[in-house]
Protein backbone atom coordinates (compact mmCIF):
# COMPACT_ATOMS: atom_id res chain seq x y z
CA UNK A 1 0.00 0.00 0.00
CA UNK A 2 0.96 3.67 -0.39
CA UNK A 3 1.56 5.16 3.06
CA UNK A 4 1.36 8.74 1.78
CA UNK A 5 -1.80 10.82 2.21
CA UNK A 6 -3.67 12.75 -0.47
CA UNK A 7 -4.36 16.46 -0.02
CA UNK A 8 -7.97 15.62 0.75
CA UNK A 9 -6.94 13.14 3.44
CA UNK A 10 -4.57 15.67 4.98
CA UNK A 11 -7.42 18.19 5.18
CA UNK A 12 -9.77 15.61 6.70
CA UNK A 13 -7.11 14.60 9.20
CA UNK A 14 -6.78 18.21 10.34
CA UNK A 15 -10.56 18.58 10.67
CA UNK A 16 -10.79 15.43 12.80
CA UNK A 17 -7.89 16.60 14.93
CA UNK A 18 -9.29 20.10 15.48
CA UNK A 19 -12.71 18.85 16.61
CA UNK A 20 -11.26 16.17 18.90
CA UNK A 21 -8.85 18.68 20.43
CA UNK A 22 -11.79 20.96 21.26
CA UNK A 23 -13.76 18.08 22.77
CA UNK A 24 -10.73 16.99 24.80
CA UNK A 25 -10.76 20.40 26.51
CA UNK A 26 -14.24 19.53 27.88
CA UNK A 27 -13.18 16.15 29.27
CA UNK A 28 -13.98 15.77 33.01
CA UNK A 29 -11.25 14.75 35.43
CA UNK A 30 -13.09 11.48 36.12
CA UNK A 31 -12.64 10.39 32.49
CA UNK A 32 -9.38 8.39 32.67
CA UNK A 33 -9.16 5.97 29.74
CA UNK A 34 -11.90 5.05 27.28
CA UNK A 35 -13.65 2.46 29.46
CA UNK A 36 -14.04 4.94 32.32
CA UNK A 37 -17.05 6.28 30.41
CA UNK A 38 -19.05 3.40 31.87
CA UNK A 39 -17.91 3.97 35.45
CA UNK A 40 -19.26 7.36 36.57
CA UNK A 41 -21.87 9.93 35.60
CA UNK A 42 -19.58 12.83 34.55
CA UNK A 43 -17.68 10.51 32.21
CA UNK A 44 -20.89 9.04 30.81
CA UNK A 45 -22.36 12.47 30.11
CA UNK A 46 -19.12 13.45 28.39
CA UNK A 47 -19.23 10.29 26.28
CA UNK A 48 -22.79 11.09 25.13
CA UNK A 49 -21.81 14.69 24.34
CA UNK A 50 -19.04 13.45 22.04
CA UNK A 51 -21.30 10.82 20.46
CA UNK A 52 -23.93 13.42 19.52
CA UNK A 53 -21.27 15.75 18.11
CA UNK A 54 -19.80 12.99 15.93
CA UNK A 55 -23.22 11.79 14.86
CA UNK A 56 -24.22 15.31 13.83
CA UNK A 57 -21.10 15.56 11.65
CA UNK A 58 -21.69 12.16 10.03
CA UNK A 59 -18.43 10.79 11.42
CA UNK A 60 -19.92 7.64 12.92
CA UNK A 61 -20.66 6.33 9.41
CA UNK A 62 -17.48 7.25 7.58
CA UNK A 63 -16.90 3.87 5.93
CA UNK A 64 -20.57 2.88 5.47
CA UNK A 65 -22.12 2.54 2.00
CA UNK A 66 -23.64 5.80 0.78
CA UNK A 67 -27.18 4.38 0.78
CA UNK A 68 -26.95 3.92 4.55
CA UNK A 69 -25.50 7.35 5.29
CA UNK A 70 -21.83 6.73 4.59
CA UNK A 71 -19.75 9.82 3.92
CA UNK A 72 -16.17 8.65 3.58
CA UNK A 73 -13.77 5.73 3.26
CA UNK A 74 -12.10 3.19 5.50
CA UNK A 75 -9.02 5.45 5.62
CA UNK A 76 -11.22 8.36 6.78
CA UNK A 77 -12.38 6.14 9.61
CA UNK A 78 -8.78 5.32 10.48
CA UNK A 79 -7.79 9.00 10.53
CA UNK A 80 -10.82 9.81 12.70
CA UNK A 81 -9.90 7.00 15.10
CA UNK A 82 -6.34 8.31 15.23
CA UNK A 83 -7.55 11.74 16.30
CA UNK A 84 -9.87 10.32 18.96
CA UNK A 85 -7.18 8.05 20.33
CA UNK A 86 -4.53 10.76 20.41
CA UNK A 87 -6.74 13.25 22.25
CA UNK A 88 -8.42 10.64 24.47
CA UNK A 89 -11.94 11.45 23.27
CA UNK A 90 -14.86 9.03 23.69
CA UNK A 91 -18.15 9.02 21.85
CA UNK A 92 -17.74 6.10 19.46
CA UNK A 93 -19.51 2.98 20.68
CA UNK A 94 -17.00 0.18 20.24
CA UNK A 95 -19.85 -2.34 20.13
CA UNK A 96 -22.45 -0.49 18.06
CA UNK A 97 -20.15 1.33 15.64
CA UNK A 98 -17.05 -0.85 15.70
CA UNK A 99 -18.62 -4.32 15.69
CA UNK A 100 -22.36 -4.46 15.09
CA UNK A 101 -22.80 -1.89 12.31
CA UNK A 102 -20.34 -3.49 9.86
CA UNK A 103 -21.82 -6.90 10.70
CA UNK A 104 -25.34 -5.67 9.92
CA UNK A 105 -24.15 -4.10 6.69
CA UNK A 106 -22.61 -7.40 5.64
CA UNK A 107 -25.17 -9.93 6.84
CA UNK A 108 -28.49 -8.45 8.04
CA UNK A 109 -31.78 -8.21 6.19
CA UNK A 110 -32.87 -4.85 4.78
CA UNK A 111 -35.55 -4.63 7.46
CA UNK A 112 -32.98 -5.02 10.24
CA UNK A 113 -30.61 -2.51 8.62
CA UNK A 114 -33.35 0.11 8.27
CA UNK A 115 -34.44 -0.37 11.87
CA UNK A 116 -31.10 -0.43 13.66
CA UNK A 117 -28.54 1.48 11.59
CA UNK A 118 -30.02 5.04 11.79
CA UNK A 119 -29.95 5.26 15.62
CA UNK A 120 -26.38 3.94 15.60
CA UNK A 121 -25.39 6.52 13.00
CA UNK A 122 -26.87 9.37 15.07
CA UNK A 123 -25.14 8.30 18.28
CA UNK A 124 -28.52 7.88 19.95
CA UNK A 125 -28.18 4.24 21.05
CA UNK A 126 -25.47 2.46 23.03
CA UNK A 127 -24.89 -1.29 22.63
CA UNK A 128 -23.29 -4.08 24.62
CA UNK A 129 -22.07 -7.52 23.58
CA UNK A 130 -23.49 -10.61 25.32
CA UNK A 131 -20.77 -13.08 24.45
CA UNK A 132 -18.84 -14.78 27.27
CA UNK A 133 -20.38 -17.06 29.87
CA UNK A 134 -19.00 -18.45 33.15
CA UNK A 135 -17.90 -21.63 31.32
CA UNK A 136 -17.61 -20.34 27.75
CA UNK A 137 -15.05 -17.70 26.93
CA UNK A 138 -12.40 -18.53 24.36
CA UNK A 139 -14.37 -21.66 23.47
CA UNK A 140 -17.47 -19.62 22.75
CA UNK A 141 -19.18 -22.40 20.80
CA UNK A 142 -19.62 -24.29 24.10
CA UNK A 143 -22.01 -21.66 25.47
CA UNK A 144 -25.18 -22.82 27.23
CA UNK A 145 -27.50 -19.78 27.21
CA UNK A 146 -30.46 -20.59 24.97
CA UNK A 147 -32.78 -18.76 22.61
CA UNK A 148 -35.56 -21.14 21.55
CA UNK A 149 -37.99 -20.02 18.88
CA UNK A 150 -41.68 -20.18 19.68
CA UNK A 151 -43.87 -18.72 17.00
CA UNK A 152 -42.75 -15.23 16.02
CA UNK A 153 -40.33 -14.76 18.91
CA UNK A 154 -37.33 -16.26 20.68
CA UNK A 155 -37.33 -16.96 24.42
CA UNK A 156 -33.88 -16.52 25.99
CA UNK A 157 -32.59 -18.06 29.18
CA UNK A 158 -29.13 -18.25 30.73
CA UNK A 159 -26.24 -16.15 32.02
CA UNK A 160 -23.62 -13.98 30.33
CA UNK A 161 -20.61 -12.53 32.10
CA UNK A 162 -17.88 -9.89 31.73
CA UNK A 163 -20.31 -7.81 29.70
CA UNK A 164 -18.73 -4.38 29.27
CA UNK A 165 -21.13 -1.48 29.77
CA UNK A 166 -24.30 -3.59 30.13
CA UNK A 167 -25.52 -1.19 32.86
CA UNK A 168 -25.32 1.72 30.39
CA UNK A 169 -26.43 0.00 27.19
CA UNK A 170 -29.79 0.59 25.51
CA UNK A 171 -29.56 -2.50 23.29
CA UNK A 172 -27.53 -5.70 23.13
CA UNK A 173 -26.41 -8.22 20.55
CA UNK A 174 -25.60 -11.75 21.57
CA UNK A 175 -25.18 -15.33 20.49
CA UNK A 176 -27.26 -18.14 21.98
CA UNK A 177 -27.91 -21.84 21.54
CA UNK A 178 -30.97 -22.21 19.30
CA UNK A 179 -30.88 -26.02 19.10
CA UNK A 180 -29.63 -27.64 22.34
CA UNK A 181 -29.33 -31.01 20.57
CA UNK A 182 -27.79 -29.66 17.39
CA UNK A 183 -24.31 -30.12 15.95
CA UNK A 184 -21.68 -27.76 17.48
CA UNK A 185 -21.13 -24.57 15.44
CA UNK A 186 -24.46 -25.23 13.68
CA UNK A 187 -26.79 -24.71 16.63
CA UNK A 188 -26.45 -21.00 17.44
CA UNK A 189 -28.44 -17.85 16.72
CA UNK A 190 -27.36 -14.18 16.68
CA UNK A 191 -30.01 -11.83 18.12
CA UNK A 192 -30.55 -8.13 18.84
CA UNK A 193 -32.68 -7.05 21.80
CA UNK A 194 -33.65 -4.14 24.03
CA UNK A 195 -31.88 -4.23 27.41
CA UNK A 196 -35.10 -2.99 29.06
CA UNK A 197 -36.93 -6.17 28.06
CA UNK A 198 -38.56 -7.88 31.08
CA UNK A 199 -36.51 -10.77 32.44
CA UNK A 200 -33.08 -9.12 32.03
CA UNK A 201 -31.10 -8.51 35.23
CA UNK A 202 -27.70 -6.77 35.23
CA UNK A 203 -25.35 -7.24 38.20
CA UNK A 204 -22.05 -5.35 38.49
CA UNK A 205 -18.66 -7.06 38.61
CA UNK A 206 -16.35 -4.56 40.40
CA UNK A 207 -12.95 -4.40 38.72
CA UNK A 208 -9.65 -4.68 40.61
CA UNK A 209 -9.44 -0.89 41.01
CA UNK A 210 -13.06 -0.54 42.13
CA UNK A 211 -14.51 0.75 38.87
CA UNK A 212 -17.84 -0.45 37.46
CA UNK A 213 -17.22 -1.42 33.84
CA UNK A 214 -18.10 -5.12 33.66
CA UNK A 215 -21.30 -6.97 34.49
CA UNK A 216 -23.09 -10.27 34.74
CA UNK A 217 -26.34 -10.44 32.78
CA UNK A 218 -29.08 -12.91 33.72
CA UNK A 219 -31.82 -13.82 31.23
CA UNK A 220 -35.04 -15.32 32.56
CA UNK A 221 -37.65 -16.06 29.87
CA UNK A 222 -36.72 -12.95 27.86
CA UNK A 223 -38.98 -12.60 24.81
CA UNK A 224 -37.32 -11.23 21.66
CA UNK A 225 -39.06 -10.71 18.29
CA UNK A 226 -37.86 -13.25 15.73
CA UNK A 227 -37.42 -10.39 13.24
CA UNK A 228 -34.39 -9.26 15.29
CA UNK A 229 -32.28 -12.16 14.03
CA UNK A 230 -29.09 -11.51 12.06
CA UNK A 231 -28.33 -14.24 9.54
CA UNK A 232 -30.08 -17.57 9.80
CA UNK A 233 -31.21 -19.67 12.75
CA UNK A 234 -28.58 -22.27 13.74
CA UNK A 235 -25.95 -20.43 11.66
CA UNK A 236 -25.03 -17.79 14.23
CA UNK A 237 -21.44 -19.01 14.35
CA UNK A 238 -20.87 -17.57 10.88
CA UNK A 239 -22.00 -14.16 12.18
CA UNK A 240 -19.69 -14.50 15.20
CA UNK A 241 -16.71 -15.06 12.91
CA UNK A 242 -17.76 -12.19 10.67
CA UNK A 243 -18.05 -9.78 13.59
CA UNK A 244 -14.70 -10.92 15.05
CA UNK A 245 -12.83 -9.51 12.05
CA UNK A 246 -14.29 -6.04 12.63
CA UNK A 247 -13.17 -5.66 16.26
CA UNK A 248 -9.41 -6.04 16.02
CA UNK A 249 -7.83 -3.13 14.06
CA UNK A 250 -7.64 -0.94 17.20
CA UNK A 251 -5.96 2.15 15.73
CA UNK A 252 -7.58 4.32 18.41
CA UNK A 253 -5.96 2.29 21.20
CA UNK A 254 -2.60 2.49 19.43
CA UNK A 255 -2.87 6.27 19.06
CA UNK A 256 -3.86 6.56 22.71
CA UNK A 257 -0.60 4.78 23.60
CA UNK A 258 1.35 7.12 21.32
CA UNK A 259 -0.10 10.16 23.09
CA UNK A 260 0.53 8.58 26.48
CA UNK A 261 4.14 7.91 25.52
CA UNK A 262 4.53 11.58 24.57
CA UNK A 263 3.13 12.57 27.95
CA UNK A 264 5.46 10.11 29.69
CA UNK A 265 8.44 11.60 27.85
CA UNK A 266 7.38 15.06 29.04
CA UNK A 267 7.09 13.67 32.58
CA UNK A 268 10.63 12.28 32.30
CA UNK A 269 11.95 15.63 31.10
CA UNK A 270 10.54 17.59 34.05
CA UNK A 271 10.83 15.03 36.86
CA UNK A 272 14.16 14.74 38.66
CA UNK A 273 15.58 11.81 40.56
CA UNK A 274 18.92 12.08 42.33
CA UNK A 275 19.27 15.60 40.98
CA UNK A 276 18.91 14.64 37.29
CA UNK A 277 15.87 14.51 34.98
CA UNK A 278 14.64 10.97 34.44
CA UNK A 279 15.25 11.51 30.73
CA UNK A 280 19.00 11.51 31.41
CA UNK A 281 18.91 7.90 32.62
CA UNK A 282 20.19 5.75 29.71
CA UNK A 283 18.05 2.75 30.71
CA UNK A 284 14.89 4.86 30.66
CA UNK A 285 15.90 6.49 27.36
CA UNK A 286 16.46 3.09 25.74
CA UNK A 287 13.15 1.68 26.94
CA UNK A 288 11.24 4.76 25.77
CA UNK A 289 12.92 4.57 22.37
CA UNK A 290 12.14 0.85 22.03
CA UNK A 291 8.49 1.50 22.86
CA UNK A 292 8.31 4.35 20.33
CA UNK A 293 9.62 2.02 17.60
CA UNK A 294 7.10 -0.67 18.50
CA UNK A 295 4.24 1.83 18.50
CA UNK A 296 5.19 3.03 15.04
CA UNK A 297 5.23 -0.58 13.85
CA UNK A 298 1.76 -1.11 15.38
CA UNK A 299 0.41 2.00 13.66
CA UNK A 300 1.77 0.81 10.32
CA UNK A 301 0.15 -2.60 10.83
CA UNK A 302 -3.16 -0.87 11.60
CA UNK A 303 -2.90 1.11 8.36
CA UNK A 304 -2.27 -2.14 6.51
CA UNK A 305 -5.33 -3.83 8.07
CA UNK A 306 -7.46 -0.79 7.12
CA UNK A 307 -6.15 -0.91 3.55
CA UNK A 308 -6.89 -4.64 3.30
CA UNK A 309 -10.41 -4.06 4.65
CA UNK A 310 -10.90 -1.26 2.14
CA UNK A 311 -10.04 -3.69 -0.68
CA UNK A 312 -11.99 -6.60 0.85
CA UNK A 313 -8.78 -8.61 1.09
CA UNK A 314 -8.35 -8.92 4.85
CA UNK A 315 -8.03 -12.40 6.31
CA UNK A 316 -8.64 -13.46 9.90
CA UNK A 317 -4.88 -13.88 10.26
CA UNK A 318 -4.16 -10.21 9.49
CA UNK A 319 -6.48 -8.90 12.20
CA UNK A 320 -5.25 -11.53 14.66
CA UNK A 321 -1.60 -10.61 14.14
CA UNK A 322 -2.27 -6.94 14.89
CA UNK A 323 -4.42 -7.79 17.90
CA UNK A 324 -1.68 -9.92 19.45
CA UNK A 325 1.08 -7.39 18.79
CA UNK A 326 -0.90 -4.33 19.95
CA UNK A 327 -2.27 -5.95 23.12
CA UNK A 328 1.11 -7.28 24.25
CA UNK A 329 2.62 -3.89 23.48
CA UNK A 330 0.00 -2.31 25.75
CA UNK A 331 1.12 -4.56 28.59
CA UNK A 332 4.78 -3.71 28.00
CA UNK A 333 4.02 0.00 27.95
CA UNK A 334 2.02 -0.18 31.21
CA UNK A 335 4.95 -1.91 32.90
CA UNK A 336 7.40 0.64 31.52
CA UNK A 337 5.31 3.63 32.62
CA UNK A 338 4.80 2.37 36.17
CA UNK A 339 8.49 1.43 36.43
CA UNK A 340 9.49 4.94 35.38
CA UNK A 341 7.07 6.63 37.78
CA UNK A 342 8.03 4.39 40.68
CA UNK A 343 5.70 4.48 43.72
CA UNK A 344 3.88 7.51 42.27
CA UNK A 345 2.63 5.30 39.44
CA UNK A 346 0.40 3.46 41.93
CA UNK A 347 -1.36 6.64 43.07
CA UNK A 348 -4.71 8.01 41.93
CA UNK A 349 -7.08 10.70 43.20
CA UNK A 350 -4.09 12.73 44.39
CA UNK A 351 -2.04 15.72 43.24
CA UNK A 352 0.92 13.35 43.34
CA UNK A 353 -0.59 11.02 40.75
CA UNK A 354 1.29 11.29 37.43
CA UNK A 355 -0.86 12.02 34.36
CA UNK A 356 -4.06 12.38 36.41
CA UNK A 357 -3.82 8.80 37.73
CA UNK A 358 -3.74 7.28 34.24
CA UNK A 359 -0.77 5.02 35.02
CA UNK A 360 -2.56 3.33 37.91
CA UNK A 361 -5.62 2.68 35.75
CA UNK A 362 -3.51 1.50 32.83
CA UNK A 363 -1.59 -1.01 34.92
CA UNK A 364 -4.82 -2.49 36.27
CA UNK A 365 -6.43 -2.77 32.84
CA UNK A 366 -3.58 -3.59 30.47
CA UNK A 367 -4.10 -7.36 30.55
CA UNK A 368 -7.77 -7.09 29.55
CA UNK A 369 -6.97 -6.45 25.90
CA UNK A 370 -4.99 -9.72 25.69
CA UNK A 371 -8.10 -11.63 26.83
CA UNK A 372 -11.04 -9.74 25.32
CA UNK A 373 -12.12 -10.14 21.68
CA UNK A 374 -10.63 -13.63 21.64
CA UNK A 375 -7.62 -14.43 23.81
CA UNK A 376 -4.17 -14.05 22.31
CA UNK A 377 -3.74 -17.82 22.53
CA UNK A 378 -6.76 -18.21 20.23
CA UNK A 379 -5.37 -15.52 17.90
CA UNK A 380 -2.05 -17.36 17.65
CA UNK A 381 -3.93 -20.51 16.67
CA UNK A 382 -5.71 -18.55 13.92
CA UNK A 383 -2.36 -17.25 12.67
CA UNK A 384 -0.92 -20.78 12.71
CA UNK A 385 -3.86 -22.49 11.04
CA UNK A 386 -5.11 -19.91 8.54
CA UNK A 387 -2.00 -17.81 8.00
CA UNK A 388 0.84 -20.32 8.09
CA UNK A 389 -1.04 -23.48 7.18
CA UNK A 390 0.24 -25.39 10.19
CA UNK A 391 -1.57 -28.59 11.22
CA UNK A 392 -3.88 -28.71 14.20
CA UNK A 393 -2.73 -30.70 17.20
CA UNK A 394 -4.62 -33.95 17.62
Amino acid sequence: MDFGFTDEQIARRKEFSDVCKDLAAKRPAEYVGFESAYDNEPSWEYYKLCAKEFGKRGWLTLDWPAEYGGSGTMMDRVLFSEARGYYGVGGVDVFGIGMLAPTLLAAASEEVKKKFLPPIAAGDVTWCELWSEPNAGSDLASLTATAIRKGDEYIMNGQKTWTTGAHRADWAFGVFKSDPEGRPHHNLVFLLFDMKTPGIEVRPIPFTNGTHIYNEVYLDDVHVPAENIVGQENEGWAIVNLLAGFERSNIDAIMALIRQLEDLVTYCNVTKRNGQPLSKDPLIRNRLAQTACELEAARTLAYRVADLQNRNEMSLMDASALKVFASELGERYASLATDVAGPYGQVKFSRWAPLNGLLEAMYHECFVFTISMGTNEIQKNIIAWYGLGLPRMR
